[in-house]
């Protein structure tokens, strides 16, 4: 199952640069034995990042299977959690709104195999978005990187499906290509480092077959949940896809 729970923040000064913070909020609210197990773990369950929406700043948590569900969002879904602080700020942060979204994977396949693909596919990064290729951070979209990392979270978010593919990734980046772009470079900080990324929006252009298209579109629908990306469990790579006539 997949989940996006969306807490609305009371007039919080605070945005992205807060969200490895925001991490730390979470650590402490679930078990010490599953706070051990994602330690453990080389692709998270979860993502979480912050953004701000109609002059509101909402906190957004998402979860890729049931067990993380249950550890995570319903840890935070509880009446009396309607306040939290963060390191480096003396008042509370107070929560006045909480909204909770939840779909079945199923729901994507379904839609893969009985909705034609789109010839256009608009992405827009939400949040500083990063790959590391090579030990060097790449700052400009790559469709191999985007696909790659999507589908990595995707088989390791179940057992059930192993999304990851070579032939298919090469089927991907060989029929599609970014036709329109308009990004900004942007750093996010982190433990007293800045990882160079960033955000804004692309289009993408599916060339091949139709089945190519719903495999990008199932990827990029999967993706508003997984996020994209290195270090989307503390707030980078957050992505939402829509298509667009042309």
């Amino acid at each position: 199952m997949l989940a996006k729970l969306e807490m609305i923040l009371d007039g919080a000064d605070i945005d992205y640069r807060n969200s490895s913070n925001l991490q730390g909020v979470l650590m402490e609210k679930i078990d010490t034995e599953y706070a051990g197990v994602l330690h453990e773990q080389r692709l998270n369950p979860y993502s979480q990042y912050l953004i701000k929406d109609n002059n509101q700043y909402v906190w957004c948590i998402n979860t890729l299977n049931k067990e993380a569900y249950e550890q995570i969002i319903q840890k935070l879904t509880v009446q009396n959690f309607s306040e939290f602080h963060i390191k480096n700020r003396k008042d509370g942060i107070k929560i006045i709104g909480k909204k909770l979204y939840i779909q079945n994977k199923s729901n994507l396949m379904t839609q893969f195999y009985e909705e034609p693909g789109k010839k256009y596919y608009n992405i827009e990064f939400m949040t500083p978005t990063s790959f590391k290729r090579n030990g060097q951070y790449q700052i400009f979209p790559d469709l191999s990187l985007i696909y790659r990392s999507l589908m990595k979270k995707y088989s390791a978010s179940t057992e059930e499906l192993d999304m990851y593919d070579e032939d298919t990734l090469e089927q991907l980046v060989e029929n599609s290509e970014i036709t329109r772009y308009k990004l900004q470079s942007i750093g996010f900080p982190m433990e007293g480092i800045t990882i160079p990324a960033y955000k804004g929006n692309i289009t993408v252009k599916m060339k091949g077959n139709d089945t190519i298209s719903r495999y990008a579109r199932l990827l990029f629908s999967f993706g508003e949940y997984s996020g994209v990306g290195i270090k989307s469990a503390i707030g980078m790579g957050a992505m939402k896809c829509f298509d667009r006539k042309k």
